[in-house]
């Protein structure tokens, strides 16, 4: 995963070939290593998985974003509003130490960049950003969701990009990223035939490139991290 120029070596953690993973157990690991990241003890992480089928609330999450109130439904801290992970959806969650002090900004569209260099440069999607929204979109159609958190200059949670997936089934029980005048995709919606595993190679590529000058030196990572906590957060995220 190195490339020419780059200091930090991202170490890449790929789940995808140990089969279907709960939310709760990638949850409690991303933050068992960002404990690591942030405090100097583990090299910069990608956590690449593939999710058994839940649906997940952040911090922005309204009551009417809910459909279908008997389904489980997972809080969490990051940004954003509900949204579905499951077959056929690659998560990927930069887990990082970012340089102080932190540009939220540059963060978020180097995550935002990455996904689109990816689905642009290696799978001839037209994607691009929507003004006021988060993810990716082709169209007005959301390929990829993004919900981010940064605490101690560490990050946390990430990308969920819809590869092999049914939209209209699994997001059927909620309004995803409480989005009512906009539609989700997938890759093989958009006529594109791929595996997870061959995007995942293409996607952790593209992130250690973009994230790569916002990253703390290395020599600083075991310095004592700020005790500062953003919750990244898109209006339609």
């Amino acid at each position: 995963m190195l490339k020419c120029g780059l200091v930090n070596i991202v170490h890449v953690i790929n789940l995808l070939d140990t089969g279907l993973k709960t939310y709760g157990a990638m949850d409690t690991l991303q933050r068992e290593l960002h404990a690591q990241i942030a405090g100097g003890e583990h090299p910069n992480s990608f956590l690449i998985f593939e999710a058994e089928s839940s649906y997940t609330a952040g911090r922005h999450t309204q009551p009417h974003d809910i459909l279908d109130e008997s389904l489980p439904i997972i809080e969490t801290d990051r940004a954003g509003s509900i949204t579905w992970h499951g077959p056929g959806q690659l998560v990927c969650y930069p887990l990082v130490k970012l340089a102080a002090p932190v540009d939220v900004i540059k963060y978020i569209r180097a995550v935002e960049g990455a996904v689109i260099d990816t689905l642009q440069q290696h799978f001839g999607l037209e994607v691009g950003r929507i003004e006021g929204r988060a993810g990716v979109w082709i169209e007005n159609r959301k390929i990829s969701a993004i919900g981010l958190k940064i605490s101690q200059d560490a990050t946390l949670h990430g990308i969920s990009l819809n590869i092999n997936t049914d939209p209209a089934s699994a997001f059927a029980g909620v309004i995803p990223c409480g989005i009512t005048d906009a539609t989700v995709t997938s890759m093989a919606e958009e006529g594109v035939e791929t595996s997870l595993q061959a995007v995942a190679e293409v996607l952790t590529d593209a992130l250690e490139y973009r994230l790569a000058p916002l990253l703390a030196p290395e020599p600083t990572l075991a310095t004592e991290p700020s005790k500062g906590e953003v919750n990244v957060y898109h209006p339609a995220g």
